[in-house]
């Protein structure tokens, strides 16, 4: 849904779209519909795509360095990647992610994002927790299918 540069008005200039901008904007904000729901589709899209003997799924955490203490789930997290232009601890929001394995018509392998979930400032839900939450959430779409 988003473009590589990750702004969705940069894809709503690159489709032809029937409607006007506001449009799409106010179904953004205020529209009634499920990430899940998306992200399942998306799945069932890439399994359609596909052909594979096993599915490989990937999980990883991701920290989003920002700015304000305000911003939901924000802390200081260890910076653990060691950028020598970053210090070793950074304000920021902690991800899971959850995405699929596949490759590339060049037989690279890539893998599609499906699903992310924002790590709460202050809980004792750990990375693990969260990942399993992830898994559960498209694991139906998997029946029949080595994983």
């Amino acid at each position: 849904m988003l473009t590589p540069t990750g702004f969705v008005t940069d894809t709503y200039l690159m489709l032809t779209v029937r409607n006007r901008w506001t449009s799409y904007y106010k179904w953004l904000q205020q529209g009634k519909w499920s990430w899940l729901a998306l992200a399942r589709q998306f799945m069932r899209l890439v399994l359609a795509s596909v052909t594979h003997d096993v599915v490989h799924l990937a999980i990883d955490d991701t920290v989003t360095l920002r700015a304000s203490k305000k911003a939901p789930g924000s802390r200081i997290h260890h910076q653990h990647g060691n950028k020598v232009n970053l210090p070793a601890f950074v304000q920021g929001q902690c991800r899971v992610n959850l995405a699929i394995i596949t490759r590339r018509t060049s037989k690279e392998p890539v893998a599609l994002p499906l699903l992310s979930r924002l790590m709460p400032a202050s809980s004792n839900t750990g990375k693990l927790v969260a990942a399993n939450t992830l898994v559960r959430a498209v694991q139906s779409l998997f029946r029949g299918l080595r994983v």
